[in-house]
């Protein structure tokens, strides 16, 4: 069969399950069955934490996506002609982040451009980590009244039919500056199939404890908690109070990657893993000490919450990761 008559065949005419489908491809469909709050789901297949995703799976099973149909395409790769899909989540993530926060629009809306802000994020994340591991992709097609990027928000889209595809795909590029993906259809990179070389910049990135196997995984410090250097000199700064049972539980919560771009933080020398603590509302500008308004970011984006050109973008980001993470923690109180 032709390439094109291969994607004519991907086009589904099926309305399946998404949970059956999620459970075809090998992933753990359990969480499916009870609430956040562990009470059992009468119907699973229903279940809103899970059914409307746009992404399942883990590093340890794999990632699961869904593509519509329609954005899919043909293109010459050197390997010969290949069903591809190329997006940009991250931009459209953060697309949606500005109209969540948009005050003038109505709180309808702003909750479903949360709802599938948080969504994006998830189906950037799957495919940059499945880039980043060389892991196979895979892919449940989408046919139905697919919504426009300006229309999300307002609406969303319904699918009418939808299928697994038996063909595995694979992740050809993923642009760390601007979040662009290839996505390609049963055709291995020839650059991730073989093991990268010691200290290879381009070699797939590993978890801390994937570099470290020994590393206490439960460990996370942060500038505040880091030890010191022994040539270090001693300052005298100013600094506001800060609860370290809120260090803690954002520490945790991040679970050492960082919340903003998803990379690892790395290893210090005793061992723990390093990321930095932010207020995205300042203390300075009363800002609250509380989860809701504190992440643990890498080194490189603190400074860039700070400084960049793009501050003001990064901190809308910041502040609808919190959004989607924040309802859990709203009725938590820390002690100093």
């Amino acid at each position: 069969m032709s390439d094109l008559g291969t994607l004519a065949s991907l086009l589904p005419t099926q309305r399946l399950s998404v949970m059956d489908l999620v459970e075809q491809a090998g992933i753990d469909v359990t969480p499916w069955h009870t609430t956040a709050e562990g009470r059992p789901v009468k119907n699973p297949k229903a279940n809103p934490s899970f059914c409307y995703d746009w992404a399942f799976g883990s590093e340890k099973e794999g990632f699961l996506v869904c593509i519509w149909h329609g954005s899919l395409k043909l293109l010459d790769l050197p390997s010969g002609q290949a069903i591809v899909y190329n997006e940009n989540f991250r931009d459209l993530a953060l697309g949606l982040d500005r109209k969540a926060i948009d005050r003038t629009q109505p709180s309808e809306e702003r909750n479903r451009a949360r709802s599938q802000a948080h969504r994006a994020r998830a189906f950037d994340r799957a495919l940059q980590l499945s880039f980043r591991r060389a892991m196979p992709v895979r892919v449940i097609v989408l046919e139905g009244d697919r919504r426009q990027r300006e229309e999300l928000g307002k609406a969303s889209s319904t699918v009418d039919a939808r299928k697994l595809d038996t063909e595995n795909w694979f992740m050809h590029a993923y642009d760390n500056d601007t979040g662009n993906v290839l996505l390609v259809r049963g055709v291995v990179l020839a650059s991730v199939e073989l093991p990268a070389a010691e200290g290879d910049v381009d070699a797939p990135l590993k978890t801390p404890d994937q570099a470290s196997p020994e590393l206490d995984r439960s460990k996370y410090v942060d500038q505040f908690s880091a030890p010191a250097p022994p040539t270090m000199r001693e300052a005298t700064v100013l600094l506001r109070d800060r609860s370290a049972a809120v260090r803690e539980a954002v520490l945790m919560r991040a679970g050492g990657l960082c919340e903003l771009c998803n990379e690892p933080g790395f290893v210090t020398a005793a061992g723990s893993i390093y990321l930095e603590t932010h207020h995205v509302v300042p203390l300075a500008d009363s800002g609250p000490d509380h989860p809701s308004n504190v992440v643990a970011i890498c080194p490189q984006d603190h400074r860039r919450a700070h400084y960049a050109a793009e501050r003001d973008e990064i901190a809308i980001r910041l502040t609808a990761i919190l959004d989607s993470k924040g309802a859990t923690m709203a009725h938590q109180s820390y002690a100093t």
